[in-house]
């Protein structure tokens, strides 16, 4: 990314704002929850009908949980330099207007599926899904600081990740029972959340491009060489390689904890509750981790909110079966949510506000592939361990702790300590 840039200030909205919210904030915060609730129903209904003894089980087999993942990671890892070049090059709104655009037919899909009883076509409408979310993703969230500007980034953040995890909630919440109760049922509200997302996205207006003038790269892994040079080594790096980890280890959490429902004689509602909890966790703790960081970079969070979320997974894959419960692990889960919600926030906003803006939107894109890409290495392990190797899943939650314990000491105390000290480029001293 060595082409000149343009001066920051003719593209960039105000910087300071008397509040977050604007028409334009709303219906980027309604567009993505809807978003984000459609792809967690289609996750939430799959991860449980693809689980060990249930109905679609012996489509993919065992470890056909560590599969769904992949299938939603893989089209984020190769989309993903696209969707950032695009969302530099035009206005983001439009970008974001033309994904959700795209999301009613694949809706349509998924509910032609259900009524059909075939699981194949669900599982294409869940890659088409997942591969009109990698060009929403750069847009979404590099649109974020243009909307609101410095001053109220964090707090932006807070909201949009807790109006996310909230979505989270809401779409595995009512996913099991949906299933429980019609298939057919979870093609319908597939549509409509659709149609709901196409509608918010047209009140986002007013958007300008940031780098009209950059040169297409078709081949889709040039972008990201191109990020991985301008950001290495410094702080975006760290942050961006702390971020892609912590989704590595999230990825085989959300794998495993279907896994409980059929040795504990769980529902699939209760299914949907412990996957809940975890999304409803890390809600919480980006919304108070986004009010409590102010205009400030608090890089101190990760480090605590890393040690909690590691600590409990670390517990949790050696704790007996025989000693838990529903209640439980909702517990747990909602405590290591909130960990991972403090951990998430400070690095997500040293990409968007240590980026110049005519290499946002790719370096964002940048980091999230990272994190896709690791994610699908970590699935795949994961299938490897437990269809192959015949590792528990269970067993499997003592290496994502003491992965995610490895990222902690490595911010405090390793390479990753600049985060600690990271502060917005136009402030004077640390956070």
């Amino acid at each position: 990314m060595s082409d000149p840039l343009p001066v920051e200030s003719a593209t960039e909205q105000p910087r300071s704002r008397t509040s977050v919210w604007n028409r334009n904030f709303a219906g980027l915060v309604i567009t993505q929850f809807a978003g984000a609730t459609n792809d967690n129903i289609l996750k939430t209904v799959l991860l449980l009908q693809f689980a060990r003894g249930q109905k679609w089980f012996d489509t993919l087999g065992e470890g056909g949980t560590g599969i769904i993942s992949l299938m939603l990671t893989v089209p984020f890892v190769l989309l993903l330099g696209f969707a950032g070049q695009l969302a530099d090059r035009l206005p983001k709104h439009r970008i974001i207007t033309a994904t959700r655009l795209a999301e009613v037919p694949i809706a349509g899909l998924a509910m032609y599926g259900f009524f059909v009883d075939s699981p194949w076509t669900v599982l294409v409408a869940y890659v088409l899904l997942a591969s009109e979310s990698a060009f929403f993703s750069p847009s979404k969230y590099g649109s974020i600081r243009e909307i609101v500007g410095d001053a109220r980034l964090n707090e932006a953040n807070g909201i949009i990740n807790m109006g996310t995890n909230i979505a989270i909630l809401f779409g595995i919440g009512i996913g099991g029972p949906l299933l429980s109760w019609s298939e057919d049922a979870v093609g319908i509200v597939l549509v409509v959340f659709a149609l709901v997302g196409l509608g918010s996205s047209l009140m986002i207006r007013g958007l300008v491009p940031q780098r009209a003038d950059l040169k297409r790269r078709l081949n889709p892994f040039a972008p990201y060489v191109d990020a991985i040079r301008s950001m290495r080594p410094g702080l975006i790096w760290a942050a961006s390689l702390a971020w892609a980890w912590f989704y590595a280890g999230a990825i085989v959490v959300i794998a495993v904890i279907p896994e409980y429902t059929t040795p504990l004689g769980l529902s699939s509602s209760e299914g949907s509750l412990l996957l809940g909890s975890i999304g409803l966790g890390i809600g919480i703790g980006c919304l108070l981790a986004g009010r409590l960081s102010g205009a400030r970079i608090r890089g101190g969070f990760t480090v605590w909110g890393g040690a909690v979320f590691g600590v409990v997974f670390l517990l949790m894959g050696l704790t007996p079966l025989t000693v838990l419960n529903v209640w439980v692990l909702a517990a747990a889960l909602l405590v290591a949510g909130t960990g991972a919600g403090f951990f998430l926030i400070p690095l997500q906003t040293i990409q968007q506000m240590c980026s110049p803006s005519g290499e946002r939107a790719r370096v964002l894109a940048t980091a999230n592939a990272l994190s896709f890409l690791l994610m699908s290495l970590a699935s795949a392990a994961y299938w490897a361990l437990v269809a192959k190797a015949e590792v528990s899943p269970f067993h499997v939650l003592v290496l994502v702790g003491v992965l995610m314990l490895g990222i902690t000491w490595w911010i405090r105390r390793g390479a990753g300590r600049q985060i600690l000290a990271a502060v917005p480029p136009s402030a004077p001293g640390p956070s």
